[in-house]
């Protein structure tokens, strides 16, 4: 027989061939490791804001002040906001905060001309600006503060000649 291989080559090639099949089927049976779920998405950021971080701490109103904001307290409403602090004058500016649903922003009030650069609204004494909205990144509209803030504009307008202009402003 000479054209055929050897016995044993045979067996050898037929035994590799046998593992190489029983191989490929033990491998097609093992199930393939499940893939870790996907990350939990990060919660928000939770803003915390440090005692002293946002200037004074809130207080009574200065019956003053009052008296210039045409009598605007603490529970008043300015276009649909809630007055919900007043801070003391700090550099010349008193605040009024305002909150709506979980929203805060507040109103800055000081004498004309202090403000670098100037407020969007004055009066004859008083120049008015906004800002310190929380949570930061929070969507209120420029025009939302800025017609709360003309509100109070208005306010002041109305009672700053007749009375006395507030201690720190």
């Amino acid at each position: 027989m000479k054209g055929t291989p050897p016995r044993t080559a045979v067996r050898v090639v037929a035994g590799v061939v046998v593992i190489g099949v029983v191989a490929l089927f033990v491998i097609a049976q093992q199930e393939p490791e499940p893939l870790p779920p996907p990350p939990a998405p990060a919660p928000p950021p939770v803003e915390t804001v440090a005692p002293g971080e946002r200037g004074p701490e809130a207080g009574p109103p200065d019956p003053a002040l009052v008296a210039l904001l045409d009598g605007l307290t603490v529970g008043d409403e300015v276009n649909g906001w809630k007055v919900v602090n007043f801070y003391r004058p700090q550099n010349g500016v008193a605040w009024v905060e305002l909150q709506k649903g979980e929203t805060f922003f507040s109103v800055g009030i000081g004498a004309r001309g202090t403000g670098k650069p100037p407020p969007p609204f004055m009066t004859q004494g008083y120049e008015v600006g906004y800002g310190m909205v929380r949570p930061r990144g929070t969507g209120i509209s420029g025009s939302e503060m800025s017609g709360v803030a003309e509100a109070i504009a208005g306010r002041i307008r109305k009672r700053e000649g007749a009375v006395a202009k507030p201690a720190g402003l």
